[in-house]
């Protein structure tokens, strides 16, 4: 029987010869030892791979140009004097920049105040829809009760049906909030947001829900198994072993609830008169400007005129969201691939 060494020294001698016959073949012409068909798919394959990389960066130049064409345009429009817009000379570059725009918009909207409110009501209610959506998924994911197949089916529903469909049954819900004579009236409370988030009924919930599910599904199951033999119940399990394994997912969602209760207009607008959101407040834009800008909050003002100061109002939305995705997009994107979602 071979020894070590005699088996590392018969592979050195094989990659020699591998060597010199390569370098035999391109000295006398690899052509020479190939059949015309092979000839013909060398030369076909030579050619497309030359061709292919030009291509590949048309196509990927085209479709980052489309898909960063709207945060160019904002860029470009936010910063430049509105008398500016009026002029054919200028499609990208402005001639002068101001950052004027973006202090009107900034006063208009009470940013610092509405930035820390949203900031505020997003984390406390992302991370409570977080907590329950992660113990439900991880309940679908491990346990077989009566109703399992029901239940997910109710929670697929959630993703499919929109907000729109139960939003005046929330609205009764939380306008008269209690049994009996004993309600309150929690419209125009952060209440509104944080008790659906407790129970796992959030802005997307059912999307998250599925996500952990597909998550812990994934995990082997005798990491769990020798949880149970060191005396760990079900909810230890999830806590100590499941949980911290599950760092990825978690983050992910926490991202995603971030900017679905950052970006949400409908829910806000459906609960909310008085509190100020970011997207309540970039909603309600057009007619602050008129009567802070123009001092007539009927002035008939054509959205040319307006639009660097939208787009101001947009850059200053979004920015906040944009900075958490740039520090955090590593683990982002490792979340997304080891959720599931990409195999959806």
């Amino acid at each position: 029987m071979a020894t070590k060494k005699e088996e590392k020294q018969f592979e050195k001698e094989c990659k020699k010869a591998r060597k010199e016959r390569m370098k035999r073949m391109k000295e006398e012409g690899i052509e020479k030892y190939l059949t015309p068909d092979q000839i013909r798919y060398n030369r076909r394959k030579a050619l497309i791979d030359s061709i292919w990389p030009i291509f590949r960066f048309l196509i990927l130049f085209g479709l980052g140009f489309i898909i960063l064409y709207p945060m160019i345009f904002m860029i470009s429009t936010a910063f430049r004097p509105s008398e500016q817009m009026n002029d054919p000379s200028i499609i990208w570059l402005p001639k002068s920049l101001t950052m004027s725009n973006i202090e009107d918009v900034w006063k208009i909207m009470d940013y610092g105040n509405t930035a820390l409110n949203t900031v505020l009501l997003n984390l406390i209610a992302s991370v409570l829809e977080v907590l329950s959506c992660s113990i439900t998924g991880y309940g679908f994911a491990r346990f077989r009760f009566r109703g399992s197949k029901l239940l997910f089916g109710i929670v697929i529903l959630m993703i499919l049906v929109p907000t729109q469909v139960i939003a005046l049954p929330l609205y009764g819900q939380f306008r008269f909030f209690g049994f009996g004579s004993h309600t309150v009236n929690l419209i125009d409370t952060m209440w509104t947001m944080y008790l659906p988030a407790m129970t796992a009924n959030g802005i997307r919930a059912g999307l998250m829900i599925f996500l952990f599910r597909q998550f812990f599904r994934g995990l082997p199951r005798e990491i769990e198994d020798a949880a149970y033999i060191d005396g760990c119940g079900p909810f230890m399990t999830f806590v100590r072993v499941m949980a911290p394994n599950a760092s990825a997912a978690f983050l992910t969602v926490f991202l995603f609830s971030l900017v679905w209760y950052w970006n949400d207009y409908y829910v806000s607008s459906t609960f909310f008169t008085n509190s100020k959101t970011v997207a309540l407040m970039l909603q309600n834009l057009d007619a602050e400007l008129k009567i802070r800008l123009f001092k007539d909050a009927k002035a008939d003002i054509s959205p040319r005129e307006q639009i660097v100061w939208k787009e101001a109002g947009c850059l200053l939305s979004i920015a906040p969201v944009l900075a958490v995705y740039v520090l955090l997009q590593k683990h982002f994107t490792e979340g997304i691939a080891r959720s599931g979602i990409t195999g959806m």
